[in-house]
């Protein structure tokens, strides 16, 4: 069986050798993003046509937000589905029903039976061949619809308007987490621009919720909902009926809980162990705490806001020195979260990551800028001079070499990649 998904994998993964136009860069009419997975999905008779939808995008708390709200569905005895990226260490993370990865004998059922097929003939009636992530998609819908889910939670895998997610017709709910500048290459050099595309998942009689606290933003959205005919709904303060936990313990990640409440809320369906299934939530290198004595935390955040609520949860710590395990991805503008990161750091183990679908980061300009970094922070007489900073082309020798000099009341923080966070999660 390990054998059989293994080359499953390596099938999907090879996907991306096959010549198509580049994600999101390519035309200027991006709306063949969407035209292309409609096609597939006509060859795999339209899974997605009869189930229920609760879409999420935003610039950070999307994962938590489906997650916890996966839990709560699962907990008023529904059938839901999640479909989520990017995934940490394996790739059928992407799909789960009731918080149950899909198997590896189901996954290469439909990956046999109905999307080898369809490739063919896709292959052969149109020009313009789908992406490894809208195939992921494809399979996920198909898995929802065999199982006869009640409800189906879908994340944004970038933006909105294009996104491969956005091809359903007919969400029940719609709902934003928030808006920071991400991605600003593809979706726009400003928030306006952003909210903008993100906000194109907000269709007609939906429901629309967001946790964005901009005034001119949320007026955006609500603009967007009136003219598309779907229902703005304010969130309400639900979080505070609750105790949250060590996961729950930031102000983002209440901000996500909340959204995920008022959703539950608005949806009229009751969770019967809210706050037990709060106690227990967690995320795969999200805040995970994965050992102690040192303490050792694995997270991927990768842009500015996931890194502000990372630090929030690091103050919630207990610890004397910290280690940082550090990788980025090529064209990723950090600076300004960076300067907050080794503000906290004590010794600096600069790497990479080692998977092939991804540029890391040029080892030696991340050393130079942390290296510029720490020497101003050095001249503040309020913080701690002499920055130890180490690189390493191989992530284990990074983590080997913190593992080495931490001592056990000292932190070691894997962060700025999920690549990096689910290699070392191993």
């Amino acid at each position: 069986m390990f054998e059989q998904y293994q080359a499953d994998i390596n099938f999907l993964e090879s996907l991306a050798n096959i010549p198509k136009t580049t994600y999101m860069l390519g035309p200027k009419d991006k709306q063949i993003f969407i035209e292309r997975i409609k096609r597939f999905l006509t060859l795999v008779d339209k899974p997605q046509a009869n189930l229920k939808f609760i879409h999420i995008a935003g610039t950070s708390g999307k994962g938590s937000t489906v997650k916890i709200l996966e839990s709560l569905i699962s907990d008023a005895n529904l059938k839901v589905g999640s479909f989520t990226s990017p995934f940490a260490t394996t790739s059928i993370e992407r799909i789960s029903i009731n918080n149950k990865l899909i198997s590896p004998a189901e996954l290469h059922n439909i990956l046999t039976k109905q999307i080898k097929p369809a490739l063919d003939k896709y292959t052969l009636k149109f020009s313009d061949p789908i992406s490894y992530f809208e195939v992921w998609l494809v399979i996920a819908l198909l898995y929802f619809k065999q199982q006869s889910c009640d409800w189906v939670i879908l994340e944004a895998g970038l933006g909105g308007l294009h996104d491969a997610t956005n091809v359903i017709a007919k969400p029940k709910l719609t709902a934003i987490t928030n808006i920071g500048l991400d991605h600003t290459h593809i979706l726009g050099k400003t928030k306006t621009a952003i909210a903008k595309n993100k906000a194109g998942i907000i269709k007609k009689n939906s429901i629309f919720l967001s946790t964005e606290k901009n005034t001119k933003l949320l007026t955006l959205f609500k603009n967007t909902c009136k003219k598309k005919q779907a229902w703005f709904i304010q969130n309400q303060n639900l979080v505070k009926n609750y105790k949250a936990n060590n996961y729950f313990s930031t102000s983002k990640q209440q901000d996500n809980l909340n959204l995920a409440l008022n959703i539950l809320d608005v949806l009229k369906i009751k969770s019967s162990n809210t706050q037990k299934i709060i106690n227990d939530f967690g995320l795969i290198c999200r805040q995970e705490i994965i050992s102690k004595k040192p303490l050792v935390i694995l997270d991927g955040a990768h842009n500015k806001d996931k890194l502000d609520n990372l630090i929030a949860f690091v103050s919630t710590q207990k610890y004397k020195k910290l280690h940082l395990v550090l990788a980025f991805a090529e064209n990723k503008n950090l600076s300004v979260s960076l300067k907050k990161l080794l503000a906290i750091t004590n010794n600096l183990y600069i790497t990479r990551f080692i998977v092939n679908v991804r540029k890391s980061a040029d080892l030696k300009k991340l050393y130079q800028v942390s290296h510029r970094i720490a020497g101003s922070r050095s001249r503040d007489k309020k913080t701690k001079p002499n920055l130890p900073i180490s690189v390493y082309n191989d992530p284990y020798q990074a983590l080997e070499s913190a593992l080495k000099n931490a001592r056990s009341n000292d932190l070691i923080l894997v962060t700025g990649s999920f690549f990096l966070a689910g290699e070392l999660r191993k």
